[in-house]
């Protein structure tokens, strides 16, 4: 836990997406009680564009949604 290895997938694939496939731009989905997750993202440029509030039901609690966006002429300065 804790090897860095979902940071390194993360940008494989952004990577892939917007230099080999030419995709404008990605979106993704965490919920709240991820911030592991949501810190992979941000590390590898994603920027918080917006909260579902009590978007899961889990455990007996509500759990918001975070959505993440990036753009492909975005700054990737973090993903070398």
């Amino acid at each position: 836990m804790g090897r860095g290895y979902g940071t390194e997938a993360t940008r494989a694939v952004v990577m892939h997406a917007f230099d080999v496939v030419g995709v404008h731009r990605i979106g993704l989905e965490v919920y709240a009680f991820n911030p592991r997750a949501q810190r992979v993202y941000e590390k590898c440029g994603f920027r918080m564009e917006g909260r579902r509030r009590d978007a899961l039901y889990w455990d007996g609690e509500w759990i918001d949604a975070i959505m993440m966006g990036l753009l492909a002429a975005d700054p990737r300065s973090t993903m070398t």
